[in-house]
């Protein structure tokens, strides 16, 4: 499936996972990156998709403040309600510790920012969400 950002509008978990699984296609990644969207008011995605790259196996205090800062400031710019996230890597399809890692540390350091989305995880041909079971 092939997703055009504006024919999207994101109002539902389902239309997130949906829009993740269009954007990632299939074949799989070389290396652990995390993935940013930008969405308006009404839900619409920017024309602006953030991969940042060469993330380490395990989250580092200092890597998720400056993912912070730096969503902060594209949210001044760009002027977007919210920012979904995926963090893709290489490797099997089950969740990892270190992913799960990764996605309690920033779904902590956006814990109050409204609305917030789900951090979703893509391997090999597989989109999944992170339940918040997996962020204990």
């Amino acid at each position: 499936m092939t997703t055009s950002l504006r024919d999207c509008v994101i109002k539902t978990e389902v239309d997130l996972l949906e829009l993740w699984e269009g954007l990632m296609g299939e074949g799989g990644f070389s290396q652990r990156s995390l993935w940013l969207i930008f969405l308006d008011r009404e839900g619409r995605p920017t024309p602006l998709i953030v991969p940042i790259d060469e993330l380490p196996d395990e989250p580092d205090p200092d890597d998720v403040a400056r993912i912070a800062r730096l969503i902060e400031h594209a949210r001044e710019e760009v002027k977007v309600e919210s920012v979904p996230m995926l963090l893709s890597r290489p490797g099997p399809t089950w969740m990892q510790d270190g992913d799960r890692r990764w996605a309690a540390a920033l779904t902590e350091a956006f814990a109050g920012q409204q609305p917030q989305w789900p951090i979703h995880l893509a391997t090999t041909d597989h989109v999944q969400v992170f339940a918040p079971d997996d962020l204990v």
